[in-house]
């Protein structure tokens, strides 16, 4: 119990000075707080509770992959670009595999997080190779993935001269569908997928490997002190190798999500945004696996009742956005003071040296 204290205290105490916040900005604009937040948090929780679970899917996946760089002391900001070449891939295959659905679903999946792992492979080359830092190669590739999208829409049914819509691929295949909640949910517009559940079992799964496994164990040792881990005869290079190109498919494993799960193709600007997105519910989580899941249930709460606020209240959705805003700057700079106090305790100790 301890331990979940330590985790969720400082997103929820962040979130909950925000609030606070957000309601006095509200008043001093003219704005009922009650009354948003009281729409906020019933259009989040209540009325569209679905959609809230649906937004929170993807950012699983981008905030895994970010958390799991962070235990490597890396920083994968480009999830965003994985995000899209995971799509990508799950769209040209969906388009032409017709095996047995759950045959079909694992094939999707593990084709679009190995095409993603692949494409964080030149930073990993160059971080180990030159030292080159992952946030300018990740970043840069996150860049060519967007612009990457249009050429492959045109490429998979978008065609200006003969669809009305041009910027959108054509529609994978049934079998590659994941399943709804249908029967179990039958409220929920028919749009609760499974992929929610797959994406905290990831969540799971990740904890496993960082706190169990050999692997996990390198992999937290080079983020916490990469000397210390060298003196141990860890390999410092296959290990941030490792870290990258997983976290490339995890990220990759948001956008088969999106496709498999929710819109059935591709369309250019695809849900933006999800990746960068998780670097925030990664930092809120601490870089912890299953933090992330709460913290992403959070931004899904937050998107939905921020939508349904404005539309029943007139209040501006700009005012989720700077209580995201203010609840990531709080929860950064408590980390910030922590290391700051860590390594200026280690700097006297050693003498100033």
């Amino acid at each position: 119990m301890a331990r979940w204290k330590k985790i969720l205290a400082a997103p929820l105490s962040g979130a909950l000075i925000a609030i606070v916040i957000g309601g006095i900005i509200m008043l001093l604009t003219g704005y009922n707080p009650i009354k948003a937040y009281s729409a906020l948090f019933y259009g989040g929780l209540v009325k569209n509770w679905h959609i809230s679970v649906i937004n929170a899917a993807p950012l699983i996946f981008t905030g895994l992959s970010v958390a799991f760089a962070f235990k490597a002391g890396l920083f994968n900001i480009g999830a965003e670009g994985q995000y899209y070449i995971g799509a990508m891939a799950a769209v040209w295959l969906g388009l032409i595999l017709k095996l047995p659905g759950i045959i079909s679903l694992i094939l999707v999946f593990a084709f679009a997080a190995a095409l993603s792992a692949a494409w964080n492979l030149i930073p990993a080359l160059l971080k180990v190779k030159t030292g080159a830092h992952e946030v300018i190669t990740t970043m840069m590739l996150a860049h060519t993935a967007r612009y990457l999208s249009p050429i492959f829409i045109r490429a998979f049914g978008g065609n200006p001269s003969t669809s009305t819509h041009p910027y959108v691929t054509d529609e994978i295949l049934p079998n590659n569908f994941l399943p709804v909640f249908k029967t179990l949910f039958p409220n929920a517009n028919y749009r609760l997928h499974t992929g929610i559940l797959i994406s905290i079992a990831t969540a799971f799964f990740i904890q496993y490997l960082l706190t169990k496994t050999r692997t996990g164990f390198e992999i937290r040792a080079i983020g916490q002190n990469k000397e210390a881990a060298r003196a141990q005869g860890i390999s410092i290079g296959l290990n941030v190798f490792r870290a990258l190109l997983i976290a490339g498919a995890l990220a990759g494993l948001a956008g088969v999500n999106q496709v498999t799960g929710l819109d059935h193709k591709m369309f250019e600007n695809l849900h933006a945004n999800y990746g960068w997105n998780g670097i925030s519910v990664a930092l809120l989580a601490g870089g912890h696996p299953i933090g992330v899941v709460f913290t992403s249930l959070i931004w899904g709460i937050l998107d939905s009742g921020g939508q349904y606020m404005a539309r029943t209240t007139q209040t501006p959705n700009a005012i989720v956005e700077i209580v995201k805003g203010i609840t990531l700057f709080l929860v950064v700079a408590r980390y910030i003071s922590f290391y700051l106090k860590r390594y200026w305790k280690r700097w006297n100790m050693s003498g100033g040296k």
